[in-house]
């Protein structure tokens, strides 16, 4: 099942990639078997130290690892969509507010 095109940012490729949705067999009622982690690791950068002894909040951290290019909790998704290990209806669930 194609996802739509603004479900996912622009730096993941849409070009060529399909994306499936969970259907289920005899062992898995909802398509899932095991559980899948997504994860966001923030490397604490100078930078980072810096913005967190001064207080800074978390959308400045965010901002930072950004402009460092870290990967974030909703891209470590995306691409386990990307590999089939997940759908994006999934990932929406944990990762959009």
């Amino acid at each position: 099942m194609p996802c739509s095109k603004r479900a996912l940012p622009k730096r993941i490729s849409r070009v060529g990639s399909r994306f499936f949705a969970p259907r289920g067999c005899a062992n898995c009622t909802d398509g899932y078997k095991g559980r899948v982690g997504i994860y966001q690791v923030l490397p604490v950068t100078d930078a980072i130290a810096r913005i967190i002894l001064a207080m800074g909040s978390a959308v400045e951290i965010s901002d930072q690892a950004a402009r460092k290019a870290c990967g974030d909790l909703r891209r470590s998704g995306l691409e386990k969509v990307k590999n089939g290990l997940t759908s994006l209806e999934e990932v929406n669930s944990v990762t959009v507010e």
